[in-house]
């Protein structure tokens, strides 16, 4: 296993700067590295943690004791293959966004601005509320935790709201069907989506994406704002005074300030609106 430390700080390796350290922390270059790693986990029956760029999850205070991977190497390679767009897990969301504008191909536009890794954005089917990225998987390499590599066609993947059939399995690459289309108008377009994200959330602030999913209908930054708790501060975490369904850190955080907020925002719509928000980002440690 390549690159292995002891007690790293997770908070380094979060887009909310928040966690404490894992037991143990590696960067994996290659599908043997990955296997190798998965069997040593096996052997020792230590728990696994498969690490993007930290978006999308809060890490416990007290870290998480077990083994964090962080897929490097050939698994942030891509290539395109006329429509097709080969890529490895490891690779930068915005990096296949901008790329496939500059090919030409349109589909990944609406991914703009996601900060994460595709497989992270496979893995939470992540998108708009006109688009997913799931409907543009055309097969995903993986691995499961027995380290046995497979391939799944579109056929053996279902994709709904903000997840997909594949938990108990380590996504380390995908096909893409993008579509031909006009450079400069798909570079437009990728502007302005940009642009829009920019204007309604809190861009370049420390923090994890949308808390949580929007309700069946209506959304939760609504349900959220409507009950006053806009701009409210507990330690060094804040609801955004941009978007109430993003939770900051304004440079002191820890999880357990933001796991207060969260519990307050879980209350507060429940006793006005009766709906039990679920959570988008995932909760890691303790």
């Amino acid at each position: 296993m390549a690159r292995l430390k002891t007690d790293e700080p997770l908070n380094e390796h979060t887009t909310f700067h928040i966690g404490g350290p894992a037991r143990y922390y590696a960067e994996v270059d290659t599908a043997v590295q990955l296997e190798s790693a998965i069997k040593l986990c096996y052997r020792y029956k230590l728990p696994l943690l498969v690490l993007g760029s930290g978006s999308n999850v809060l890490i416990g205070d007290h870290g998480f004791d077990g083994v964090v991977l962080r897929l490097a190497g050939s698994f942030t390679d891509f290539r395109f293959d006329g429509q097709y767009l080969h890529s490895g897990a490891g690779a930068s969301l915005g990096m296949l966004v901008n790329r496939s504008a500059q090919e030409g191909l349109y589909g990944m536009e609406h991914l703009c601005g996601i900060p994460g890794t595709l497989g992270g954005a496979i893995r939470g089917n992540a998108g708009s509320r006109e688009k997913w990225i799931g409907e543009l998987v055309e097969e995903l390499e993986v691995m499961t935790l027995a380290a046995k590599s497979e391939i799944l066609p579109r056929s053996a993947l279902e994709f709904s709201y903000r997840r997909f059939n594949g938990e108990n399995m380590i996504l380390t690459g995908a096909k893409l069907l993008l579509k031909k289309g006009l450079k400069n108008d798909i570079l437009m377009n990728v502007g302005a989506l940009m642009n829009r994200r920019t204007d309604t959330q809190p861009a370049g602030k420390w923090c994890a994406g949308s808390i949580f999913k929007n309700p069946p209908g209506d959304s939760a930054g609504r349900l959220i704002e409507s009950c006053g708790l806009k701009g409210l501060t507990l330690g060094g975490a804040k609801i955004s005074d941009i978007h109430a369904n993003f939770i900051i850190n304004t440079g002191s955080a820890c999880s357990r300030d933001v796991r207060a907020l969260i519990a307050i925002v879980h209350g507060k719509v429940k006793e006005k609106y009766g709906i039990q928000l679920e959570l988008e980002i995932e909760l890691i440690g303790e």
